[in-house]
């Protein structure tokens, strides 16, 4: 199996309801995605897929809701109305808390699929540094 990585970085602001310690706090990182892409072929250059592909799709999308945003559990609604109001700052609501495993796993499972149908290669591996030296990662 051939694969081909792509690295992106975003700076983000979020919350974990209910966390034990600091993280339940408003607080921000600098995250990095390290997306792994495979093919059944590889294309007539010889790519698993163009990095700038990657870039444009899944980096565009980040752009648009994850960098410079507030990430928050859907069930976080208040906080991310009064953000919103007083600050006008995107927020981005997932479906649960977002740890770096479930931010992995919802780029993986449903990001990436969407975005890179119909381009002969899979996202098949997700890494979210959500800190230089910790990190998770989704297999699909």
């Amino acid at each position: 199996m051939i694969t081909c990585t792509r690295r992106i970085e975003f700076d983000a602001a979020h919350r974990v309801m209910e966390h034990e310690s600091k993280c339940k706090h408003l607080h921000g990182h600098r995250y990095a995605v390290e997306a792994t892409f495979s093919a059944n072929d590889l294309d007539a250059l010889g790519r698993v897929i163009d990095f700038g592909t990657i870039r444009e799709l899944l980096g565009n999308w980040i752009d648009a809701h994850w960098d410079h945003a507030t990430i928050l559990n859907a069930k976080d609604k208040a906080l991310g109305e009064a953000i919103a109001a007083k600050t006008g700052q995107v927020i981005f609501y997932l479906p649960q808390n977002p740890t770096a495993e479930n931010m992995a796993n919802y780029l993986l499972r449903e990001v990436c699929p969407t975005l890179f149908k119909g381009k002969g290669a899979h996202c098949i591996t997700l890494r979210l540094y959500e800190t230089p030296n910790c990190y998770a990662e989704v297999v699909a």
